[in-house]
């Protein structure tokens, strides 16, 4: 990339971007362990009705297929921008067609995961 466009950056962006990722990362830790309390709290209350267990194992057994296609799913948008980010890299100087570079890399990322989701529920 072109040394000069970082070097002119004023530092506020750089703290601005990194108390954004620090948000983010934030905000979804508490939402993963949101998450957990209540799923912990369904078993319970699954438990506690004497539900079949067939309906309890299938409920249960979800979480363990939504793991895996959310997995999928980063590895290939990450995949796919840092593809992204190859192709503008070589198409210096930056512009609104590196925008349009990664937004075109993440939609086909997300393109080749509902092919994955298509052909994983076969």
């Amino acid at each position: 990339m072109n040394s000069s466009f970082f070097a002119n950056l004023d530092p506020d962006v750089y703290k601005t971007i990194v108390f954004i990722f620090l948000l983010i990362l934030i905000m979804r830790f508490i939402i993963l362990i949101l998450e957990k309390l209540l799923d912990h709290k369904l078993k319970n209350k699954i438990i506690e009705r004497g539900l079949p267990e067939a309906f309890s194992v299938a409920l249960l057994q979800t979480e363990k297929i939504n793991e895996k296609t959310n997995n999928i799913k980063w590895f290939l948008i990450l995949f796919s921008t840092g593809i992204g980010l190859l192709i503008t890299a070589k198409f210096l100087p930056l512009g609104i067609h590196s925008i349009a570079i990664i937004t075109i890399s993440i939609s086909l990322g997300f393109l080749a995961h509902s092919f994955y989701l298509k052909t994983y529920d076969k």
